[in-house]
This record gives C-alpha cells, structure tokens and sequence, in this order.
C-alpha cells in the first residue's frame, strides 16, 4: 500500500476542531481531533496542541507519552522547557524533572530557583502521604542487586516514578555500601553525579574494594579525561589506519566504562590500556606478534580478565 495521502485543509480542519472543542471544554472530543492531526502530520506544533488537551482532559500519563516524542523540542525554549517540567511532575517524575532543569541552560538563575521549589514542595508531600513507598523502593532495589543483571528499563521506570530526591539519596546511602551487583551501581552512581548531589557516599568497587565517594568532585561517565582520551585517540589516529579496529576498540572501552565507572582502570597507565584494546584486536585478527605483546601486560590482562568474569555471570 502507498502512503496516506494528507490534504492540508484535512489537517487544518481537524486542528481548527479541535481548538474549538477546546474553547467549549469538550475536552476528550478536542483530544480526538488533534490525535487525529498528529497521525496526520507528526510535528512539534500540533504535538503542543494534542499534550495541552490531554492535561486538559487530565490524562496526564498520556500527556507524557505524546510530549516524550518531541522532548529535545520542548527543552528548546524556557516555556516549552516550564511545560515540560509541569508534565513530569503531574506524573510524578520527580528525579526526571530535576535533571530537565539543573541540565538546561536557558533558565535564568531566578527561574530555575522557582521550579525546583516546585518539585521540593511536590517531593515533600508525597513524603509526608506516602511513607511506605521508600521501603517498596528499597526491596526493588534488593530484588535487582541479587540477580547480578542489568536493571532493563522497564524496571528502571518503575524504580524512580514517584521517587523522590531526599528519598533517592537516603537508599543510595543505605544500598550502595552493601550491593553486590556491579551492573546496576555504576548507573545508581552517575544517576546521583547527574542529580547533582553533594553527600559523601560509601560504596564498593568492581574489584570488591569499599571507597568514600564524594560526589560533588566526581564527573560523568563521558567526561572522566581518561575515558575522553582513549576515545579521541581511537577515533582520530587508530580510525585514521583501520576503522573497524577503532569501532572494536571504542565498544570494549564503553563496555568497561559502563561497568567500572566511577573506579575506572584505564584512569592509570591510560596510552598502555590503549595498546592493549588495539592489540586484542590484532590478536583476534590473527596477529601472531599480538600475542607475545600482550603478554607484557599483565596487570593490565588482569584487569580485563576480572570484568570478563563479572559478564560471564550473567551467562
């Protein structure tokens, strides 16, 4: 079948419809309407014309399905970026929310300040109704830590919805010491750091190694300088005489970033754990010399074979 052929005065027909309902509070008729000019034609405009009638209609989930289609758009200005954060915490996204606004750079010093009064305000009576949601959180948290897996992202939702930042903070400080699953700390970690929390945490390494963490001096994943550095030096010179060795190199270092971080190995002795991404390549291509090259790093070797183990248990 060939595409849907869209008239213009189609889809202005059903946009002027819908504002009219709008006008007349017929709010779940407006919502037909511009669902039906969003099928039509899938933009940014019509996009705000079919979320606004949903929160009119008070389905505010829905509201939030449809505006995720556009999210860079609205972060794009400060009152797409205000409607958005509206969204969020009328679905009770409160960490999500508070990553929108400390991340954006169009707010003003003054209006960043108020919208995360907003959802301080919103965080704290959910605290004071709803008590018991923190210990459902905690035994998700649990549940997730003895399967040694990644947390998929379904469970992901579930965890943080309704979720909020004191809450957050205060598991973190009572799970991290403890956990044993070393795919799902490293993103509880960088989900504090992208929060901007300043505490102190203690938590447990790869390599089973309790630390302190002070969290306001700890940087992203991406912008750790080894990581940057490996990284460039993959996609410019390596690239530069074999890009399927480079494509090689940056998915292992990625993959050992996304498990170490924020205790990553390659921070030490970085130009050598370069050598050693190219060399596994070399080897696997049949490189006979790689072999013997290899060999000379050993405490590298090491490294890489205790995080081989850690994804060998999931297997």
């Amino acid at each position: 079948m060939g595409e849907k052929i869209v008239f213009p005065d189609e889809l202005e027909r059903s946009i002027r419809l819908g504002q009219k309902a709008i006008e007349q509070k017929e709010y779940l008729t407006a919502c037909g309407y511009f669902k039906k000019a969003y099928e039509m034609e899938m933009s940014f405009s019509v996009n705000q014309l079919y979320v606004a009638a949903l929160l009119k209609l008070e389905d505010f989930e829905a509201a939030l399905q449809v505006a995720q289609d556009f999210s860079e758009e609205y972060q794009s200005t400060e009152a797409a970026l205000t409607q958005y954060v509206r969204i969020l915490l009328l679905n009770q996204q409160f960490l999500i929310a508070r990553k929108v606004i400390s991340q954006s750079v169009l707010l003003t010093k003054e209006k960043r300040r108020t919208l995360t009064q907003q959802v301080e305000q919103l965080e704290l009576a959910i605290d004071l109704l709803d008590p018991e949601s923190l210990q459902v959180k905690r035994q998700l948290l649990k549940r997730w830590d003895k399967k040694q897996t990644p947390m998929p992202s379904a469970a992901w939702d579930e965890f943080q919805h309704q979720l909020t930042y004191p809450q957050f903070v205060a598991l973190m400080q009572d799970f991290l010491p403890a956990s044993n699953n070393n795919f799902l700390r490293p993103r509880l970690i960088e989900e504090l750091v992208l929060l901007g929390c300043d505490k102190t945490i203690l938590t447990n390494s790869w390599l089973e190694i309790g630390y302190q963490l002070d969290l306001k001096t700890l940087l992203l994943p991406e912008d750790l300088p080894a990581f940057k550095k490996l990284q460039h030096y993959f996609e410019s010179e390596i690239a530069a005489k074999n890009v399927q060795m480079a494509e090689y190199c940056i998915a292992e270092l990625k993959t050992h970033l996304a498990l170490t971080y924020p205790f990553v190995p390659f921070a030490e002795n970085t130009m050598l754990w370069a050598q050693s991404y190219v060399l596994e390549y070399q080897r696997l291509m049949g490189d006979v010399t790689a072999e013997k090259s290899l060999g000379e790093l050993s405490k590298i070797n090491l490294q890489k074979e205790k995080i081989r183990q850690i994804y060998q248990e999931i297997f």
